[in-house]
């Protein structure tokens, strides 16, 4: 299934200086992010000082025919430049440009990743401490110790959406998830009643299928048929996709699970678009750098109930995990 979304133009915003080593630095970065989310309509652009600016990329953008631009200020506080200065220059593109959608996001200020890059740093060097624990239940309670520490000053809320993420995080040590999971507001009540019923969960590959180890609901997953082969085959599909396709008339009230492929995701959303089976839950964590974010993002835009993340990030741990948290709350 081929998606075309629709992104906006997007600014990545510096201050600019007198210095040029340190402005063409801030050129390669940008250059990279756009390599990174392989986006032509990410440019850089600077407030002051030095060139191109704002205004000028604005209308660079504008020329691409561009109507949303969004500018992400790489600052780490909000100064003056982010609540005065710069809204003065957008008001005067809005006014050049008026069918052009100009809109300022926040800055780096208190941003949890900033937060983690600097413990990252910091826990190469040597810090006093008690003996690591050798027992497995041991190491299961320091590992949820610093997990619940964690999740706790960052003001995770308690209950099913927080087991999930500890969850998570425990699988993958990975706090990045804290922040960029996304749970619909009815997940946790859709998945335990699913599974209280009994409802089967149909994942997209066997490696999700061997770690939820927690579930005693049958576990479907039908990639590696000989039919499903076949037809993937015939269709010029893959096999995950073609996997979903066979097993659609499970689908409907069953959770699924997708960790790896996010061709399983677009047909899932797909036939339930097509008026076909619904589940109560999809758990859709696909990874990959081609088309995982975009799968990810159509299931969030969609009218199904969730648990996803937003970025590449994902994989089969993932998912099993997300599902695990929910049959050890039922």
């Amino acid at each position: 299934m081929t998606q075309t979304i629709e992104f906006p133009g997007i600014l990545v915003v510096a201050h600019g200086s007198p210095r040029e080593e340190a402005n063409q630095g801030f050129l390669a970065l940008v250059s990279r992010i756009a390599a990174r989310l392989d986006a032509e309509h990410i440019l850089p652009a600077f407030f002051s000082i030095a060139s191109p600016t704002i205004a000028d990329q604005v209308a660079v953008l504008a020329s691409r025919g561009m109507r949303r631009i969004v500018l992400q200020p790489y600052f780490l506080y909000n100064g003056q430049h982010i609540t005065a200065d710069i809204p003065v220059l957008l008001a005067e593109c809005r006014q050049r440009f008026p069918d052009v959608d100009c809109q300022l996001l926040p800055t780096l200020e208190n941003d949890p990743a900033l937060e983690d890059l600097v413990v990252e740093r910091l826990a190469a060097l040597p810090v006093p401490g008690s003996l690591l624990p050798d027992s497995p239940a041991g190491i299961e309670q320091r590992s949820f110790e610093i997990i619940d520490s964690r999740l706790a000053a960052a003001g995770q809320d308690d209950g099913g959406v927080r087991a999930i993420v500890r969850r998570i995080v425990h699988a993958t040590a990975d706090f990045s998830y804290a922040r960029t999971l996304r749970i619909h507001p009815t997940a946790v009540a859709a998945g335990r009643a699913a599974l209280a019923a009994g409802k089967p969960i149909v994942c997209d590959v066997r490696m999700l299928q061997a770690g939820l180890t927690r579930v005693a609901n049958p576990v479907l997953c039908a990639i590696d048929g000989e039919e499903v082969a076949a037809r993937a085959r015939q269709q010029n599909a893959t096999r995950a996709a073609t996997a979903m396709e066979t097993l659609a008339p499970q689908l409907d009230g069953a959770i699924v699970a997708i960790g790896n492929a996010p061709t399983a995701l677009w047909k899932v959303l797909e036939l339930a678009a097509r008026g076909g089976p619904r589940p109560a839950l999809v758990v859709g964590l696909p990874v990959g750098l081609v088309g995982a974010r975009e799968s990810k993002q159509a299931l969030l835009e969609s009218d199904l109930c969730y648990v996803t993340n937003v970025g590449p990030r994902g994989g089969s741990p993932v998912a099993a995990a997300a599902v695990n948290a929910l049959a050890a709350l039922t």
